[in-house]
C-alpha cells in the first residue's frame, strides 16, 4: 500500500511525474472541443502540450514551443484559430507546419523544407470523443493499456453531444487523495450528509454497489437506481424523448492515472481531470457533456435544461465538500506513520488504487 510519505514527498512526487506521467496513457480533452479551427493547450505532469485536430480530424499532440525561438506557442486551455505563436507570429498548420512566417525570406531553409521544422509531436491517440497522450515513446497502445475501458469510452462517445458545463479549481491536497476519495462512498454520511445523502434515485441498500476490478490499473463502480424513482421517472420520459445510451444505474470509472467518468442513467456525462500542480495541490477540470436527445418535446426541452442546471448546482456543492475533506487529509497525512486500513467491501477501489499505483511506480 501506499505509504504516507508518498503524499508529502517533494522527491517522490517528482519520481510520480517521471513515471507514471510519462509512460501512462493520460486524457487531455474531447475531440468535439476542438471543433472547427481550434487548438487546446494542456499540462501532462511537468510538460506543456499543445493539441489539435488534423486534416482528418484526428487529434495530434506537439510539445508547446515554438521551433523558432522556443517560446510558449500557448497557455492552458482552448483556443480558436491556428496555432500562432504570441512572439513573432509564426503560425502552424494542422500538422504542425509552420506556414506563415513574417519576413519569410530571413529563413530561407525553413521556407524551402518547411516539414523539417514542425513542432515535435507526442503520441497521441483517441478512443471515440476521448484524446489520450503519452510523453514517452515506447508502450503498449491505447487500446491495449485501456482494456474493457476502451469499449465502455466508446459507447460513451455514441452519446456525446456538447459540453453543457465546465469549470476549473484547485484542492489543497496531493492529487492522489483526491482520486482515493472519489472511489469510495463511506465518507459520504459524514462529509455530504447534506447532498449526496438526501438525493434522490439511487438504491439505499446495502448490496447495491458493485465494483469492476478485473484491470490492474483501471475501476468501476455500478450502483443501481431505486427502482420506485425509475418508475416515477418514466412518467416524463415521453417529454424527454429518447437518448442513445439509456441504463438504470449509477456508474464510476476511474481511467488510470487520473480521469474519473460518472454517469447517471446516461442522459449526461461528469468528467473530471485530476491534475498534480504541486506536492500539495491538485488541479480539477470538470465538465458535463450533455447528449443527444430524439423526439423531444418543447416541455422536455425545458425538463432537460432543469435537470442539467439542477446537475451543475449540485456538482459544485460536492466539489466544495470533498475540497474541505481533502485538505484535512492532506493536513493528518503529513503527521501520519501508518498504512491505511480498508474497509473490506466499503473501500474494495481505493486498495486497488493503491496496488495500480504501486505497480505503475516501479
Amino acid at each position: 500500500m501506499i505509504p504516507p510519505l508518498n503524499y508529502h514527498s517533494p522527491s517522490i512526487y517528482q519520481a510520480e511525474l517521471n513515471s507514471i506521467f510519462s509512460t501512462c496513457w493520460i486524457f487531455v480533452g474531447l475531440k468535439l472541443e476542438l471543433a472547427g479551427l481550434s487548438h487546446a493547450g494542456r499540462r501532462v505532469g511537468e510538460h506543456e502540450l499543445v493539441i489539435q485536430l488534423d486534416a482528418d480530424g484526428n487529434p495530434r499532440a506537439f510539445k508547446n514551443v515554438c521551433s523558432h525561438r522556443s517560446s510558449r506557442l500557448c497557455k492552458e486551455g482552448v483556443h480558436s484559430g491556428a496555432i500562432r505563436c504570441p512572439y513573432h507570429g509564426w503560425v502552424y498548420d494542422r500538422q504542425g507546419i509552420p506556414v506563415g512566417i513574417p519576413i519569410k525570406e530571413a529563413f530561407p531553409e525553413v521556407a524551402a523544407h518547411p516539414h523539417n521544422f514542425k513542432l515535435q509531436e507526442i503520441s497521441c491517440e483517441f478512443a471515440g470523443q476521448f484524446i489520450f497522450v503519452r510523453i514517452s515513446s515506447c508502450g503498449a497502445s491505447l487500446k491495449e493499456y485501456l482494456g474493457e475501458e476502451y469499449d465502455f469510452l466508446i459507447k460513451c462517445s455514441h452519446s456525446l453531444n456538447k459540453i453543457e458545463d465546465s469549470f476549473e479549481d484547485t484542492v489543497d491536497a496531493n492529487w492522489k487523495i483526491v482520486i482515493e476519495n472519489s472511489l469510495e462512498g463511506y465518507h459520504v454520511p459524514a462529509v455530504h450528509n447534506k447532498t449526496f445523502m438526501q438525493a434522490d434515485g439511487m438504491d439505499k441498500s446495502d448490496s447495491a454497489p458493485s465494483f469492476a476490478l478485473r484491470n490492474p490499473l483501471h475501476s468501476s463502480l455500478t450502483h443501481s437506481a431505486n427502482a420506485d424513482w425509475v418508475r416515477r421517472f418514466q412518467r416524463i420520459e415521453k417529454q424527454i424523448g429518447e437518448w442513445p445510451w439509456r441504463f438504470e444505474h449509477y456508474t464510476h470509472h476511474l481511467i488510470f492515472p487520473n480521469l474519473t467518468i460518472t454517469s447517471f442513467m446516461g442522459y449526461s456525462f461528469h468528467i473530471q481531470v485530476f491534475q498534480p500542480a504541486t506536492v500539495k495541490k491538485t488541479k480539477i477540470r470538470s465538465q458535463t457533456v450533455g447528449v443527444n436527445f430524439q423526439g423531444t418535446s418543447t416541455i422536455g426541452d425545458k425538463m432537460i435544461e432543469k435537470i442539467y442546471l439542477d446537475g451543475h448546482i449540485f456538482t459544485r456543492k460536492i466539489f466544495g465538500e470533498d475540497g474541505d475533506i481533502c485538505q484535512e487529509i492532506q493536513a493528518g497525512l503529513v503527521q501520519a506513520s501508518r498504512f491505511p486500513i480498508f474497509g473490506v467491501g466499503l473501500e474494495d477501489r481505493v486498495k486497488h488504487f493503491h496496488r495500480a499505483y504501486s505497480a505503475a511506480s516501479n
